[in-house]
């Protein structure tokens, strides 16, 4: 939930679309540094087994994303 303060309306969306693009590229750049490699090759398995994978890699990502100092200039 967010607080709104003030007499401006406010939206959580970027309406202009040369800064809504701009800005999704500076995201896609943060998160590509954190990306795991993705394997390569064929895989075969259950649901399940693909469900976990999918999930370790997601903590992974959080934990890149979490670490200390990821967020300090340098």
């Amino acid at each position: 939930m967010t607080r709104v303060v003030g007499p401006s309306i406010r939206s959580e969306f970027i309406l202009d679309p040369a800064e809504a693009l701009a800005r999704g590229r500076v995201l896609d750049a943060m998160l590509a540094r954190v990306l795991p490699p993705h394997p390569r090759g064929v895989f075969r398995g259950s649901h399940r087994y693909f469900n976990e994978l999918d999930d370790a890699r997601r903590l992974e990502i959080a934990r890149r994303l979490n670490r200390p100092g990821w967020g300090e200039p340098r």
